[in-house]
């Protein structure tokens, strides 16, 4: 295996390529937004991914043959300041295989074909498709709604930024294919699937074209609503072949105010005050809604998605509930942070959630479980001692996980910090009192980070949480 370049990719970086291929998707632009997705961060685009390999292999290897035909997977997410490598794991005469890896981890293979193109391109129709007028907003279609698409989208590089940008690959392959390429993340991420969107594999021959085409004509052959998957033929720039691609779960929206009337009564939290850390979405703002169903006041805090909480807050507030909303980083110091709290709160639920699920090599290493400690134990720590002096008989929630005792691959370090959590929450409850820690190893929850492709059947969070609610409501006793 050789290395061919290293480098990170930044949000600059990202928004740069964004301009020159048309995708906009805000997984790969709008941190806010990608935090509401799977990644949980912002990600490299895979196409770039792509280009950037094609354009080291052919700086650092001269008088490369024609490409007949590449095969790209993008099996894994690489995120924005990873340092990136892109190596070339085999070379011959007849092809080359490449990759990009990060700490030994592969995230995208690629494998090319030499050789002259096999045939005249052919298009996908006879009759001219309809033109894709594009916009910096993804199309945000239902699955169903997908499998009549087809269409001809227009290049957005143009032959002088396919040259600026990937250099030795414009040279090697020509200022159309390039641009063809960047064209299909385009299609991906803005078109087809769209919004919600993930770009599992492109596969692609090189082919003559009679004429310079501008454009990508596409059309959607198969989709399967099992795995949201959608497979999409594909022809324009020099290429033929097929793109497949799945459509995420769109993001959980929790339910209503009005939704949730019934489950509790008018009263049953009245009197409480309850701070819910990261209350802005996901399983706190659920909390927060029921609490404030049952006539609880409640505080909410956010650390970047600040609309988020004002919807939630707004919401509350619109059925007469009472709420508010303040910033809070569960990896600074507590007691400044909350500082400005009106009211000592007699409750509190700690939903801090930082990102769970990355790519690893190393079964364990010292910097990730650092980081879910700084959230989960010294974080909590901060947080109770804080609360404590404003309230001496504070009760919390320290919501805990099943992956303690099932340690699914891949988490050791969130499931030992987790279970470290634990262990301060039961020394809270034997010398601290009269505050109180409820701990609970939380099932397996629809979340905007578990929700995958396909849906997984997962239960009710509703049924989950509402009677550690109840619990945590209960005291002091």
């Amino acid at each position: 295996m050789r290395s061919l370049a290293r480098r990170k990719f930044s949000l600059d970086d990202q928004l740069r390529f964004a301009a020159v291929s048309g995708d906009y998707n805000p997984m790969h632009v709008d941190a806010l937004q990608a935090r509401r997705t799977q990644a949980g961060e912002p990600v490299v685009h895979g196409i770039h991914l792509l280009l950037w390999a094609l354009d080291s292999l052919a700086s650092s290897t001269p008088d490369l043959p024609p490409l007949r035909s590449v095969r790209a997977n993008f099996n894994k997410f690489l995120y924005l300041d990873e340092f990136a490598e892109a190596v070339l794991t085999e070379f011959k005469p007849t092809g080359a295989r490449l990759g990009i890896a990060t700490d030994g981890v592969m995230r995208s293979k690629f494998n090319l074909v030499f050789g002259e193109s096999a045939a005249d391109c052919a298009p996908l129709s006879n009759e001219p498709l309809p033109t894709i007028a594009l916009s910096k907003t993804a199309s945000n279609l239902a699955f169903e709604e997908l499998a009549s698409l087809s269409g001809q989208l227009p290049f957005q590089m143009s032959p002088q930024e396919a040259e600026k940008y990937f250099p030795a690959a414009t040279k090697w392959l020509g200022a159309q294919r390039i641009a063809s390429l960047a064209a299909s993340t385009c299609l991906v991420g803005m078109v087809c699937p769209g919004l919600h969107s993930v770009f599992s594999e492109l596969s692609v021959k090189a082919c003559r074209e009679s004429h310079v085409q501008d454009f990508l004509d596409f059309r959607v052959v198969n989709t399967d609503s099992r795995f949201r998957s959608v497979e999409q033929e594909i022809a324009g720039g020099g290429w033929t072949g097929t793109i497949y691609s799945s459509a995420r779960i769109p993001p959980v929206q929790q339910p209503s105010m009005e939704a949730l009337a019934g489950l509790v009564s008018p009263q049953e939290f009245a009197g409480s005050t309850a701070l819910i850390l990261g209350g802005s979405r996901g399983l706190g703002e659920l909390t927060s809604k029921l609490i404030a169903t049952g006539g609880g006041s409640v505080v909410i805090t956010w650390k970047n998605g600040k609309e988020d909480a004002e919807r939630v807050a707004d919401e509350i507030r619109s059925t007469g509930g009472v709420c508010h909303a303040l910033p809070y980083d569960a990896a600074k110091p507590a007691a400044s942070q909350l500082a400005s709290l009106e009211k000592s709160p007699s409750h509190a639920y700690y939903f801090a959630t930082p990102s769970i699920f990355r790519a690893q090599t190393e079964m364990f290493t010292v910097e990730r479980l650092s980081g879910f400690s700084a959230i989960y134990v010294h974080g909590f720590w901060q947080f109770f001692q804080a609360l404590r002096q404003l309230q001496p008989g504070i009760s919390l929630l320290y919501p805990s996980s099943i992956a303690v005792e099932e340690r699914p691959r891949g988490m050791t370090e969130y499931a030992m910090a987790k279970a470290a959590g634990e262990v301060l929450c039961a020394d809270i409850n034997e010398s601290l009192a009269p505050a109180h820690v409820t701990v609970s190893r939380l099932p397996r929850l629809l979340t905007d980070q578990t929700a995958s492709v396909a849906a997984d059947e997962t239960p009710n969070p509703i049924d989950i949480l509402l009677p550690l609610i109840r619990e945590v409501q209960s005291w002091p006793r």
